[in-house]
């Protein structure tokens, strides 16, 4: 059976907001990015940014590592 790279990637994804409910992510489709938002201190919030979910997961976890 071949190996699904989309698959491990949305079930990363799942895995991954499970663990970290105050990030909220989503792809906008005008942009062609997926983008990540999380709280940052007070009254503040930061988005990152990935041209694919894997580039915005790897991001996220070196930040909530």
């Amino acid at each position: 059976m071949p190996h699904d790279w989309t698959e491990d990637q949305v079930t990363r994804r799942l895995n991954f907001s499970r663990d970290h409910p105050e990030v909220s992510s989503m792809f906008r489709r005008e942009t062609g990015q997926w983008e990540a938002t999380f709280p940052a201190g007070e009254n503040g919030a930061r988005t990152i940014y990935g041209l694919e979910l894997r580039h915005a997961l790897d991001k996220l976890e070196e930040r909530f590592g």
